[in-house]
C-alpha cells in the first residue's frame, strides 16, 4: 500500500511540474513576442522615418542672415525685402530696423514650423551678448509647450504669424556696458492665421554696432 501512494505521489508531483512548465513557457512566449513587436512597431518604424531637416536656400553672409526651406513665405518676403535694403549703396537704417523686426517677430512668434522647444525663432537677430539669455527665457515661456516634430508627424495647433505692421520707428540712445550706441525703438503690430491667444504687438529695441542692428530688449521683458 506504502508503494501505491508513493507512485500516486509521484504521478501527481509529475503533473504539476508539467503544469507549471507550459504555464512559465507560454509566459516566457508571450514576453518575447511582446519584445518582438515593440521592436518592430517603435524601434524599427522609427529608425525608418525620415529626420525633418533644415536647409538653406539663400543667405546675407555680410550681416549673417540666413533663409531657409522651413521658413514661412511670408519670412521669405521680408527677407526678400531686407536684401534690398541691405544691397542698396547707402542703407537707409529706419528700414532696416522696420524689416528686420518684421523678420524678428515672423520668426520669433511662429510656432508651427518649429521641430523642436528648443528651436527659438529670431536667434540671428538677437545681440550675441544676449542671446543665452534670449533661448533660457523662450524656452521657459513661449516655447515650454512645443512637441517634437523632428519626424513631421506632430499633431498639435501652434501660430503662425500671417502679417507685421511697423506702427512707428523712432532713433534713441541705448546705453549697455557704460557705452552709448545709436539705436531704434520700432513699435509692431502682428496677426496670426489663426487667432490662438497670443501675444499681438511689442515695443523692441535694436542697437547699432559695426554697421549691423541687433535686438537687444523688447519693453515689458
Amino acid at each position: 500500500m506504502k508503494k501505491i501512494k508513493k507512485n500516486k505521489n509521484k504521478k501527481i508531483f509529475n503533473k504539476n511540474r508539467l503544469f507549471y512548465f507550459i504555464i512559465f513557457g507560454l509566459i516566457a512566449i508571450i514576453i518575447i513576442a511582446t519584445s518582438i513587436k515593440f521592436v518592430c512597431d517603435y524601434i524599427l518604424v522609427e529608425e525608418e522615418k525620415e529626420v525633418v531637416t533644415k536647409n538653406t536656400l539663400d543667405s546675407l553672409d555680410t550681416f549673417g542672415y540666413t533663409l531657409d526651406d522651413l521658413d514661412t513665405e511670408l519670412y521669405k518676403s521680408y527677407f526678400n525685402e531686407l536684401k534690398e535694403v541691405l544691397n542698396k549703396e547707402e542703407i537707409d537704417y529706419n528700414s532696416y530696423a522696420s524689416v528686420l523686426i518684421k523678420l524678428f517677430v515672423t520668426d520669433f512668434y511662429t510656432l508651427s514650423n518649429k521641430l523642436t522647444s528648443s528651436d527659438i525663432g529670431g536667434e540671428e537677430f538677437v545681440y550675441p551678448n544676449f542671446v543665452e539669455n534670449f533661448k533660457l527665457h523662450a524656452g521657459d515661456t513661449m516655447y515650454n509647450h512645443v512637441k517634437n516634430n523632428i519626424y513631421g508627424d506632430r499633431n498639435q495647433v501652434l501660430p503662425t504669424v500671417s502679417n507685421v505692421n511697423i506702427d512707428e520707428v523712432v532713433t534713441e540712445t541705448y546705453k549697455y556696458n557704460g557705452q552709448d550706441y545709436e539705436a531704434y525703438k520700432v513699435t509692431a503690430s502682428w496677426e496670426y492665421e489663426e487667432d490662438l491667444g497670443y501675444e499681438k504687438s511689442g515695443v523692441f529695441y535694436l542697437i547699432l554696432d559695426n554697421s549691423k542692428l541687433f535686438v537687444v530688449q523688447k519693453l515689458g521683458e
